[in-house]
């Protein structure tokens, strides 16, 4: 016989996932009617009116224009609230801090960013960023806004479950909490993860009209990682450290990496890698961008040894995941673009045929997929259980 508590667990798990349900479906379209909620979620029109009245006592979704169908009369349209909340997003990265906030729906609505440099002590590049995040803050409660939790992507190995960020190497740092610390000075729910995982995260819910499924977003910039969307999901593996793509060894006879190891894919393609290749010591992204359009030959041999082997692990991917989608970013999407086209040759000859079939390879179109992607740690889990926040809102 099944307990009373039993049963009440049972209808909240049920209520949890059509209230999911709705707001992603609503996130996703943008606008639509309760009937067409309840049609395409399959449920009843007097659940999915049950659940919508939550959701608009708690102000996470509002009514809209009316709209006619048919000869029946105009029903309301329902979309995400704008102003049911925002989201801070944070990315520490080797020369930079970025803070944004973005509201319930995904729009950014402030930025800011501080240059920084490895030499910069670590506390002074913390406090630096905890003040960009209280910024934030204070930028939008003074709009009124509630605000709903902070994101963190991070470049390097990030224990997320435990909100730590294990090992940064371009930047030194080990074993900084930052979910702990941060909790304890802001007093809001802290979420933190590889800026990889976040970029994927961000590319993903926002930018993907086509919702890939397995999704790999390469993050390439002085140094190179992964983030896996697979069957939809974040892939994080054992203990959270999925994704370090940039240390896949290429070659047996390759340069030594910071690892400690040789011949790992990030000594052939980052920027550091650009910078030895093209013998620049001094390299700016930019000029070189700037050169490749002018077709400088020097830089060109080198763009393209670099998409080559850009390609060799890209079809080690493929062939291993086979993935639909990758997508590549990071601090190099200047240049990226010069490399597309050998790349993708060089995947369609070297991945099996069968894992590549109807396979895509694109640069993003945003530099910050990273940093909004932080954002979107916040929103997602919202998005996957908004029992929580409605209870506290009504």
């Amino acid at each position: 016989m099944q307990r009373v508590s039993d049963k009440k667990a049972d209808q909240v798990t049920v209520r949890r996932f059509n209230m999911s349900a709705i707001l992603k479906l609503l996130r996703e379209r943008g606008t639509l009617a309760r009937a067409d909620l309840a049609k395409e979620l399959g449920m009843t029109r007097n659940t999915a009116s049950n659940i919508v009245t939550d959701l608009l006592q708690a102000g996470l979704v509002v009514e809209t224009e009316f709209r006619r169908s048919g000869a029946g009369r105009p029903g309301l349209l329902l979309e995400l609230a704008p102003n049911g909340g925002f989201a801070v997003g944070a990315e520490i990265d080797i020369n930079r801090i970025i803070v944004i906030a973005a509201d319930f729906n995904g729009e950014i609505l402030w930025e800011q960013s501080s240059g920084i440099s490895p030499s910069k002590p670590k506390d002074d590049c913390i406090r630096e960023a905890e003040q960009l995040v209280q910024d934030a803050l204070d930028w939008g409660k003074g709009e009124g806004l509630k605000p709903l939790g902070i994101g963190l992507g991070l470049a390097g190995l990030v224990d997320s479950e435990n909100g730590m960020l294990t090992y940064a190497p371009t930047l030194n740092w080990t074993h900084v909490p930052f979910r702990s610390m941060w909790e304890e000075r802001f007093e809001l729910p802290i979420y933190i993860d590889n800026e990889a995982n976040t970029s994927a995260l961000g590319y993903h819910t926002y930018s993907d009209r086509s919702k890939a499924k397995n999704l790999a977003y390469l993050s390439i910039g002085v140094g190179m990682a992964a983030g896996l969307m697979l069957e939809g999901h974040l892939f994080h593996g054992s203990n959270g450290f999925a994704g370090q793509a940039g240390h896949m060894k290429i070659r047996t006879d390759g340069v030594n990496c910071t690892c400690g190891d040789k011949g790992c894919w990030v000594t052939e393609v980052s920027i550091t890698a650009l910078s030895r290749k093209a013998d620049l010591p001094d390299l700016d992204l930019r000029s070189v961008a700037q050169l490749l359009r002018e077709h400088d030959a020097k830089l060109l041999e080198v763009s393209d040894e670099m998409a080559e082997m850009l390609g060799l692990g890209i079809a080690n991917l493929v062939n291993l995941f086979n993935l639909d989608t990758v997508v590549l970013g990071g601090a190099m999407r200047p240049v990226l673009p010069y490399m597309l086209e050998k790349t993708r040759a060089v995947v369609d000859q070297r991945a099996l045929k069968q894992p590549r079939a109807n396979m895509r390879i694109k640069v993003t179109g945003r530099d910050n997929d990273s940093v909004f992607g932080a954002a979107c740690l916040v929103l997602d889990t919202i998005m996957n259980d908004p029992v929580p926040l409605v209870r506290s809102l009504i």
